[in-house]
């Protein structure tokens, strides 16, 4: 596996279990992250908050990777399956990609695109 795989995993695991001090120490403390139709969010306390945000429309969180292109250790375009539920219990799926940057094996810049979530 590549390096970008490899974070790109771990920091989705740490995603999945809400474990937001271990999803932050996958980027750089001034990192950007672009999500799909959204303002960029810079830095540490901008993406706790874009992720907690997350986590109030869809508490439960499922990621599969399903490919990788790119250098690996720099820059990589990660393909995704994700599974959510929200709290009323209803499920989605949706697929998308995350074009990423790596400095220092962290992330640098994330620009997440994806579908929007369908019913599962």
């Amino acid at each position: 596996m590549s390096l970008a795989r490899d974070l790109q995993a771990s920091a989705w695991d740490a995603e999945c279990r809400h474990d937001l001090d271990g999803l932050l120490s996958h980027f750089l403390p001034d990192a950007t992250f672009h999500a799909s139709g959204q303002p960029a969010n810079q830095g540490h306390a901008a993406i706790r908050r874009l992720t907690e945000d997350f986590y109030r429309s869809f508490p439960e969180l499922e990621v599969d990777i399903l490919g990788e292109w790119g250098d690996g250790d720099t820059r990589a375009v990660i393909e995704f399956r994700a599974r959510l539920k929200d709290p009323q219990g209803n499920r989605f799926a949706l697929q998308g990609v995350n074009v990423v940057e790596i400095e220092d094996g962290k992330f640098k810049t994330v620009r997440s695109y994806e579908e929007a979530p369908m019913p599962d």
